[in-house]
Parts: structure tokens; sequence; C-alpha cells
């Protein structure tokens, strides 16, 4: 072949080829793939996004003794009443009444969160002082489930101690309620079980290749500041419990550990120890929760719901937007039914907005970060809980409080772009993200509207 043919030959090629690209790059431009049009959503990861997780719908041994052979939560779920026309009740979860424990299940729902951009599991864990069970409770979801889950890569996982005193609420008996019901576990350890339980917690769940880490430090979360004091003694018996505590965690290898306090009983806590010196420098009185903060060596908090801060109360019902609840009536007209019955209730907008200005205000006086939380919605009426309901928390108004809690995130830079969702699964406190028979997946949909999938 000539040098003039072959000249020629490749001059065609490079035209065609040029001509090509400038097609596609045409195509491309004036018509985006499926893929590249979600990528306008914000896949920054500088967002962290923690779901609380109740595990009670599997076999534990102690319901097991306490109910009958069999029980689990799915019992209370699947006997809610309705208590008015149009109240979503029972609840039906979409995928069935599973058992968390298997761990094929416990994928399903992994791969639901980490497809949507969810980050991390923060797991109810229950520890007591008692010798049954090595005082563990409703544990074989993180143990066999989630740890033993296929896919447990894709997501990381944290502790929660709820360190609550357990009472009967499955659900109360008519004229009981939280400070008569019968008491099955006293929430209060001394030293020794605190010790005991802690170490568990590095050593069974600390060192897990997928636990949560904050700059190489174990998150580890505590519930109830009140009866934590209450079980160790004094605001410096638990400095010093929570020191050895860090200590252990060093020497297991970590940077150190990452406490994070539940800002739920601060005030109760604070009236407890308020007047005793702080610890280390004695010249000092703890007299604030900043100065209580301080003492404690805490290195963050949030909310576990909106509730414990927010609660329903009946003529509290504005209502900036109307919306339709998965059927024919609107909030408004579901809000009217509800007091008519008697009961309790507030607007799921108005709730929003209260429970994040109260988050606002509570940042400024705890003086450590606070990891905004928002709460999927409230409905504890299986339980029989006295508190009353949140009406109108559908999918579109639950995605308009994670953007307003994402623009909060990006103005308190300490909160490091962390933000905790009350919860996965707490089914009869109607507070849950899990899918049911009327959203859906919805509500898992408007977090990855909002922070896209990582």
């Amino acid at each position: 072949m000539t040098k003039t043919v072959k000249k020629t030959m490749f001059g065609e090629w490079m035209v065609l080829t040029l001509l090509t690209v400038a097609i596609l790059l045409a195509i491309t431009s004036a018509a985006p793939a499926a893929d590249d049009a979600i990528d306008t959503r914000d896949r920054s990861p500088n967002y962290t996004i923690a779901v609380y997780y109740w595990p009670n719908f599997h076999l534990d041994p102690y319901h097991q003794s306490k109910k009958w052979k069999g029980w689990t939560e799915w019992v209370i779920v699947k006997n809610g009443k309705p208590l008015f026309e149009g109240h979503y009740q029972p609840k039906v979860p979409l995928w069935g009444y599973r058992d968390e424990s298997d761990p094929k299940e416990m994928a399903r729902s992994i791969d639901a969160m980490a497809d949507v951009g969810i980050d991390a599991l923060i797991f109810d864990w229950y520890r007591y002082d008692e010798k049954l069970n090595n005082g563990e409770m409703i544990e074989g979801a993180l143990r066999n489930g989630f740890l033993k889950a296929p896919n447990r890569q894709r997501m990381k996982f944290a502790l929660m101690w709820a360190n609550h005193t357990y009472i009967n609420c499955h659900p109360f008996e008519p004229g009981t309620s939280f400070h008569n019901a019968e008491v099955w576990h006293k929430g209060e350890v001394p030293r020794a079980a605190f010790d005991r339980q802690t170490q568990d917690a590095i050593d069974s769940y600390f060192k897990q290749p997928n636990y949560w880490l904050i700059d190489g430090k174990p998150y580890f979360s505590i519930y109830q500041l009140k009866t934590l004091i209450k079980g160790l003694g004094s605001a410096g018996e638990t400095r010093a419990a929570l020191d050895n505590f860090r200590q252990r965690t060093r020497a297991a290898g970590f940077k150190d550990l990452h406490l994070n306090l539940v800002d739920w009983s601060f005030d109760q806590s604070l009236a407890m120890v308020k007047g005793e010196p702080m610890p280390g420098d004695s010249s000092r009185k703890i007299e604030t929760q900043k100065d209580l903060m301080e003492a404690l060596g805490a290195d963050s908090s949030t909310w576990y719901t909106w509730v414990h801060h927010i609660p329903p109360i009946a003529g509290q019902n504005s209502q900036p937007q109307d919306a339709k609840i998965a059927g024919p009536l609107s909030t408004s007209q579901l809000m009217e039914n509800a007091v008519k019955a008697g009961l309790k209730v507030r607007d799921y907008t108005d709730w929003g907005n209260a429970a994040l200005e109260r988050e606002a205000q509570r940042r400024k006086t705890i003086g450590i970060p606070l990891f905004p939380h928002v709460a999927r919605g409230w409905d504890g009426s299986p339980r029989n809980y006295p508190m009353g309901m949140v009406i109108g928390n559908t999918p579109e108004r639950f995605q308009y409080f994670l953007q307003k809690t994402k623009k909060l995130v990006d103005q308190w830079p300490d909160a490091r772009g962390i933000i905790t969702i009350n919860s996965w699964n707490e089914w009869v406190e109607g507070s849950y993200l899990e899918p049911d028979d009327k959203t859906g997946m919805q509500p898992l949909e408007a977090i990855y509207e909002v922070f896209g999938s990582k």
C-alpha cells in the first residue's frame, strides 16, 4: 500500500472519529442519561446520616420469659387500633413481619439504607446489672442479624446505651403509665457493672471493622444521663468511670473514645449535681449545663426524638401547609377527628419547626457540639402512651425538615455534618423509615433527594 493511500485512509478515519465524538457530545449535552440526571444531588461525603435502630423484632429470651413463647413486638404492631377516622392503625410493614436476627432480612435493610445514603445505624443497646444473660437484652438483632449480614460492610454501626429503667409498656395496661408501671430492669448500674458492660462494648463491638469512628474514636452514646449519675453516685465518680472507659478504649488501640450524651435528662441531671465541685478543679462548682458537660468530659450531644423536648399538646394546631396522609383526609381533618376523640395532637410541621428552634437554643447552653436531629413522627397509641400523637408526617414534610436540618448543620461546623434520625423501626412509636404499606419507600427516597447516595 502506498504512503499516499495510507495518509488518505488515516485522514478519513480521523474525520469519522471527530464526527463521532462531536455527535456523542451533542447527544449527552442535550439529553443526559438517567445516572447523570441524579448527579446534581449533593453527594458530598461531608454529611453523615446516622439512624437509630430499635431491636425488639426477634425472639429475645428475656421478653419470652416475661410475655410468652414466640412473642416479639410485632404483636403490638399488629394489635394497633385506630382511634379516630383516618388514623393509620395498625401499621403494616411492606416487607412483612420480619425476623431482624435473620442475616438475610438484615441485609435487605442494610441495602435499602445504604442505597439512599444512610451511613450508620445506632443500635439501642440494653445492658443492666443482673446475672440473667449478663444483663443483656434484645441484642440478637445486632449480634446475629447485623454482624452476620453478608453486606454489613456497607453500613457503619455504633451503640447507644439505652440505660433507662425498663418497664412493662408492652403495652401499658389500663390505669398504668410511666409512673406506675411494673419495673422489669432498673436502669442504674454501679461502677462494677459499668466497667463490665463497657469493656464488652470495647471487646465485642468497637473492634469490629465497621464500627463507626470519629477521628479514630469509637462513637458511644448514653441515653439517660441522670440514670448514669444516679448509679455511679456523683459527678466526680461519673467522670472517674468515664475517664477509665476512655483509658481502656485507648489501651485497645483506639485514639480515644467519642462520648456522646443524648440530651433528654440534662435538666434533671444538673439538678442532681448542682453545687458539686468540678472534677479536677475543686475551686469551681457545677452551676450550668455547660459546666456539667465539661465536668463529664462529653464530646458531643444529640437527641433521640423530638417528642422528648416538644410533646404533642392539644390546641397547638398551626398548619403552615396542608397535606394528604396516603388517603382522602387532609391533615386538618385528621387533627379535628383526633381532637374530637379526646387526643392530644400536634401538626408535624409545627412540631418540627418548634424542635429545630429548641435545638438551636440547647446548642448555646450545653457548650459542646450538638448533632441536629430529625424525627420521622410520633404515635405511641399501640403501647397506650399518654402523650398524644403527631399528625401530618408525610414523606414530603419529612423531606422538608431534612432540608432545613441540612442547612442548619451547614451553619454549625462543629457538628461535622452529622445528623441523627429517629428511626429505622420504632413502629409502635410511629417513627420509622422501614417501608410500610402506605408510603412505601418514599421516606427513604426523601433522604436520597436531600443527601444523595454515597
